[in-house]
């Protein structure tokens, strides 16, 4: 018995159909808890502080809870951030931050905005006791517009002034940039 096979091939095209727009969902409440959530066409749930509502439409769920508020959250990313502005002229050393007692200085970033001019200019950060403990000289080139960045995670042991120290080269006419710390709360 010989059976045959036959594969008959036809060209298949393929219709997405559009993407339906998405609703606008407006969500509101009042002052007695009661709050409602809707679509331009169909108020989807409501229901007071002291309902728990479960929402089914098409295949989605939708779980709307509603209760006091929790606690305040920890404070923002910039809590810990310090940002100072240098040029080629001011005043130096120049206290730029103070670190607490017991907390680390994490991160020293120094950004050449304007290349220095002058003839071998240097740029540190540290304290008084150690003008570059947290950047030294050879850690950035204030001559090129860029970042350098150091990750000291140095702790004081007491208060201390941050300074940046500025030697802006023989003949400056032209150099300044940003200082960015991140210091542990």
């Amino acid at each position: 018995m010989n059976d045959e096979i036959t594969v008959l091939q036809e060209e298949v095209t393929a219709v997405t159909p559009p993407k339906p727009e998405p609703d606008v969902v407006t969500i509101s409440g009042d002052d007695s808890g009661t709050v409602a959530i809707e679509t331009a066409d169909h108020v989807i749930v409501s229901g007071d502080q002291q309902d728990t509502a479960v929402v089914t439409e098409e295949k989605a769920i939708v779980v709307v809870s509603l209760g006091e508020q929790g606690p305040q959250g920890p404070a923002g990313a910039d809590g810990n951030f310090i940002e100072v502005a240098f040029a080629y002229g001011d005043a130096s050393p120049a206290v730029i931050a103070t670190a607490l007692a017991g907390k680390a200085v994490f991160q020293v970033g120094l950004h050449i905005l304007v290349p220095f001019d002058g003839g071998a200019p240097e740029l540190t950060i540290g304290d008084a006791s150690n003008p570059d403990r947290l950047m030294a000289a050879h850690e950035n080139d204030p001559t090129q517009v860029g970042s350098n960045t150091t990750a000291p995670a140095y702790v004081y042991g007491e208060d201390t002034e941050l300074i940046l120290t500025i030697v802006p080269g023989a003949g400056a006419s032209q150099g300044s940039g940003l200082v960015t710390l991140s210091i542990q709360q």
